[in-house]
């Protein structure tokens, strides 16, 4: 048995709202490979040099689940990782201005200064492939070319590496620091920092990218979700991924019927209060947490994948449909009917 062979596993979780944290929060990640003789290993709480695989996949036993463009980068500079599951977690998306700003829509957006925020030292700057997806999106709904657009980049520090996921929340980005100072007309925002900046009364929504009905798929580095694992665990242990795996499945089905606890971890995931976080997404979203491969998920992240290697931030392009391997979502719900069977 493969699996006797290794002891720890590592694994990462962006703040975006996901299954990886439930199962991890709940302890059921250390409860379903406790029976391999496994133990999963938070990679933030290793020394800070391994931080970095959160976004080059530079270690050989690691589990992800979070935004979609590092995995993407990743597998595009040839890291081993594989694509073992996404989620398509609906949130709000906007294209904000300040409250006494004279602009009402997005087709006035010709005329102002639409920040971009850069980030210079990032391995891969997600935050300012976000931002200009986003309004992509929102400029190609109202007929406003990319070419008519006055995107100013605003300078940030930071790589996204030598603090914590958690600890980001803590600052206020630049990007909206410059929109106060005057200095840009408009940002792009999503989730529940979204809904942290209208609670203030200082900003207005312009345009919300998900609610358009003229928009095929409201595509962002969290829609969606991207599960990977690195090639070595896929290949030499696979019965360590289907139960991780696994656990993820059983966590996205125990959200759908404990409201109230699974929208308090995913309020502390994402940095917001409950009321916040179930304002910056879609109703029921936090049913929408299962992993899977479909068709409509694969089209969304095609679409992500296509828009960063268009605007160069991808080095070559792959085929998406190689890239998936179901096996490991097949052997996981095989498993779970196995066992309910047998409660039955």
């Amino acid at each position: 048995m493969a699996y006797a062979a290794i002891k720890e596993i590592h694994y990462t979780i962006c703040p975006v709202g996901n299954s990886s944290y439930l199962a991890a929060n709940r302890d059921k990640l250390v409860e379903g490979l406790k029976k391999l003789d496994v133990t999963p290993v938070l990679l933030q709480s290793l020394p800070q040099p391994f931080w970095k695989a959160h976004f080059d996949y530079q270690d050989p036993v690691l589990f992800r689940e979070g935004g979609n463009i590092p995995p993407i980068w990743a597998k595009s500079n040839d890291a081993d990782v594989v694509l073992i599951g996404l989620a398509l977690l609906r949130q709000k998306q906007y294209i904000l201005v300040r409250a006494d700003s004279p602009i009402d829509s997005v087709e006035q957006l010709r005329d102002f200064k639409i920040g971009i925020p850069v980030h210079p030292a990032a391995l891969i700057d997600f935050h300012r492939a976000s931002a200009e997806h986003g309004f992509a999106l929102a400029l190609a709904a109202r007929g406003v070319s990319l070419k008519e657009a006055n995107f100013v980049a605003v300078h940030a520090e930071g790589d996204f590496v030598s603090v914590p996921p958690w600890s980001r929340d803590r600052s206020v980005p630049e990007e909206e620091a410059a929109l106060d100072r005057g200095e840009v007309d408009a940002i792009y925002v999503k989730s529940s920092r979204a809904q942290k900046l209208l609670d203030t009364g200082k900003y207005r929504v312009i345009f919300d990218i998900a609610a358009n009905p003229s928009q095929l798929s409201p595509i962002n580095n969290e829609y969606p979700n991207a599960l990977t694992v690195s090639r070595y665990l896929a290949e030499e242990f696979p019965e360590v991924v289907t139960a991780y795996v696994k656990e993820l499945l059983l966590a996205a089905e125990w959200a759908k019927t404990n409201r109230e606890e699974a929208l308090a971890l995913l309020a502390k995931e994402t940095f917001g209060t409950v009321g916040q976080t179930v304002s910056s997404h879609s109703n029921g979203f936090y049913r929408e947490l299962v992993p899977n491969l479909s068709q409509e998920s694969l089209q969304a992240l095609e679409g992500q994948k296509r828009f960063l290697y268009d605007h160069g931030y991808l080095k070559k392009d792959f085929d998406l449909a190689k890239w998936a391997d179901d096996r490991f979502l097949k052997a996981a719900l095989a498993e779970i009917h196995s066992e309910q069977k047998k409660e039955a």
